[in-house]
């Protein structure tokens, strides 16, 4: 098994710390990965984006010419990875901030309001553990187990924890 994933959007989105918990979980299941960051001009609010590549073999290289998924948070990203993300088999966008597309092809595309969902969730920086569940639920990465372990150690604070698991488990159900 092998799977190159893309995330990006603005800086501040939590979309590095999506890559390093999706690393971390592919780690603790001793799959080989690589996470990639490419940071833009400014961290807060500048376009920023990175690759995870989970593997059951050695990776020669973490450069991703076309990503088995995708993980757009914002419109300047997917305008600068639309051509890049067209063979990817799950494309997730974030119709908060990206103009939904047209297509019926909903095996394929994921189109939430990420920014509304973690309003929902009760907290506003929970879009990516949404996103992280959606992922386990699509592609499986790795077990369930594996990451909401991952998330209740990168977010030790019991409250913090609580609503990140509830965002974790809001995107395990969007189909």
């Amino acid at each position: 098994m092998k799977t190159d994933i893309l995330i990006s959007g603005f800086g501040g989105q939590g979309l590095m710390l999506l890559g390093k918990i999706i690393a971390q979980a592919a780690l603790q299941e001793d799959k080989h990965v690589t996470w990639f960051p490419s940071y833009g001009a400014e961290m807060r609010g500048g376009t920023a984006h990175c690759y995870v590549k989970i593997s059951d073999t050695a990776i020669a290289s973490p450069l991703v010419d076309y990503p088995d998924a995708a993980v757009i948070l914002n419109q300047p990203s997917f305008d600068k990875f639309k051509k890049k993300i067209i063979k990817a088999d799950l494309v997730i966008l974030n119709t908060d901030l990206v103009r939904p597309l047209a297509s019926s092809d909903k095996k394929r595309y994921v189109q939430v309001p990420l920014n509304s969902a973690a309003l929902e969730c009760g907290d506003s920086k929970v879009s990516n553990s949404i996103v992280l569940g959606i992922l386990i639920s699509r592609k499986h990465l790795f077990q369930e187990q594996t990451a909401i372990a991952v998330l209740k150690e990168t977010f030790p604070n019991q409250q913090i924890q609580e609503v990140n698991l509830k965002g974790f488990r809001y995107g395990q159900r969007i189909r």
